[in-house]
């Protein structure tokens, strides 16, 4: 009986012991959501609205560029703002991400690494966000950078046929 009452004690004790640590976890949650939403309402959302999405030109696409080059709050809540897009798989992510930031008219004109006479995107810092981005959402932090780079690559190398493909619909549709 008593070895049972012991027992229990020491059940009891490990119980709270995992409470305690459970609270001091939910407290440092608590804390980074509070700074997270400080630095929020401290950068306005006149960021984004002064950033047409998606980007269709190069000049829009070099204002993004000197932006995120300059104003490290900005590139963070960029970062913030396009992991929350998601998606199932790394694939339909990068795809959903590109799609959202650029127009088939302007990916056309970039390869990955720039080959084929075409710009290299890697050397973009909206490259950078893009990974950054992606390896935010916690099912995708232990992706390996080539399988997001191969997404990415596959979507530059399918935009110059996606673009036939939409011009080949429009005189069918009028």
């Amino acid at each position: 009986m008593l070895r049972n009452i012991a027992f229990l004690k020491v059940e009891l004790r490990q119980i709270k012991d995992n409470q305690v640590s459970i609270l001091e976890q939910l407290e440092s949650i608590q804390s980074h959501l509070q700074v997270n939403k400080q630095v929020e309402n401290n950068l306005s959302n006149d960021d984004f609205f002064n950033c047409p999405l998606p980007l269709d030109n190069e000049t829009d696409l070099y204002v993004l560029e000197d932006k995120l080059s300059r104003d490290h709050q900005f590139k963070s809540r960029l970062v913030n703002e396009l992991s929350l897009i998601g998606g199932k798989h790394v694939k339909a992510m990068v795809k959903r991400l590109m799609a959202k930031l650029f127009t088939d008219d302007l990916l056309s004109i970039y390869s990955f690494s720039g080959k084929k006479g075409k710009k290299p995107f890697s050397s973009l810092a909206i490259c950078t966000i893009l990974f950054d981005a992606i390896k935010k959402q916690v099912k995708f932090k232990n992706i390996p950078q080539n399988e997001i780079e191969e997404t990415i690559k596959y979507v530059l190398a399918q935009a110059p046929f996606n673009l036939k493909r939409k011009l080949t619909k429009m005189p069918s549709s009028g």
